[in-house]
């Protein structure tokens, strides 16, 4: 059985709206007969009268009224799926998941996620710090959309890595200390300090502790925590001396804390993360550009401190 097409309601619609099939065509930008032919073919289909001729004039039948408000319905409902189809391809709605260490979620993440914002400010923003393991647990999972983590080995299948930074562990300092003068640290000169310690399963406490041994130096070990804020707040405070990554170091700065170039380089490397089996979305790109483009700017504006970067 031959069924109503889409290009006959058009036209149904469209003498509705304008009340002779020539204003009709206009809509429609085809020809009059054309149009003819789509109404005459319509209401042969439904088997119901929908316009009465008169002259030049096509006046709709109650029936018609009834099944325009139907019609309308479905093109507002229509219309709304377009405006929604072109919201997403402009990135004007959605929602983005981001999860990250908590090492660059203090300040780094929170600026990157203010300029989204006003970028796309009808999008829905999820962002959950967590360690990088946990981290790499949501994304692997498609709970999130990208994390930002530290360059920890990965074998899961289900996440694909992209370089983001690399750079090097810098010295944190009290305000006042003894080493305020100098530019660049070496491990004697924090031969007996107090030195606060990153937690011992870190991959990065071991590369420290390499580094102090070969030297000889001996410091005072007897803080350590896990996470780089923590120990640029013990720092702050007067507790001692630490080495942390640069994103951390540079925030606490503008609360006071000093921060020095530590030789030899110790390599400290950030990383983006994907959900390898999900294609990215436009708003995961503006996000990750965004993200490039801030550490551009810190970069520059950190004195060296913070290094390389990568992409």
């Amino acid at each position: 059985m031959a069924r109503v097409t889409y290009r006959q309601i058009e036209a149904f619609r469209a003498v509705m709206i304008s009340g002779t099939t020539s204003g009709a065509a206009d809509i429609l930008c085809i020809s009059q007969p054309a149009v003819s032919r789509l109404l005459s073919d319509f209401e042969s289909m439904v088997a119901v009268q929908m316009f009465e001729r008169h002259k030049k004039r096509l006046i709709p039948t109650p029936e018609a009224h009834v099944f325009y408000a139907e019609v309308e319905r479905s093109f507002v409902s229509l219309e709304t799926l377009t405006r929604a189809a072109d919201d997403l391809r402009e990135c004007h709605t959605g929602t983005l998941r981001v999860a990250s260490m908590p090492a660059v979620s203090i300040d780094f993440i929170p600026r990157v996620t203010q300029l989204f914002g006003q970028v796309h400010p009808d999008v829905t923003f999820s962002l959950q710090v967590r360690s990088t393991q946990q981290v790499a647990d949501l994304v692997a999972s498609q709970q999130y959309d990208l994390g930002v983590v530290s360059a920890i080995p990965m074998a899961d299948v289900a996440i694909e890595v992209e370089p983001l930074a690399e750079s090097r562990l810098v010295c944190v300092l009290p305000a006042g200390h003894r080493l305020t003068d100098k530019d660049v640290l070496v491990p004697a000169d924090l031969e007996g300090e107090n030195f606060i310690s990153l937690g011992t399963e870190q991959s990065i406490h071991h590369k420290i502790d390499s580094v102090f041994d070969s030297a000889g130096v001996k410091r005072k070990l007897l803080m350590d925590t896990q996470l780089s804020y923590s120990a640029c707040a013990l720092v702050m405070a007067g507790a001692g001396v630490s080495l942390v990554e640069p994103i951390t170091a540079l925030h606490y700065q503008k609360l006071g804390l000093v921060i020095k170039r530590f030789e030899p380089r110790i390599v400290y490397r950030y990383n983006l993360i994907f959900p390898a089996h999900k294609t990215k979305s436009s708003l995961t790109l503006s996000f990750v550009k965004l993200l490039r483009e801030e550490l551009k700017k810190l970069h520059k504006s950190s004195g060296g401190l913070f290094e390389k970067l990568s992409g």
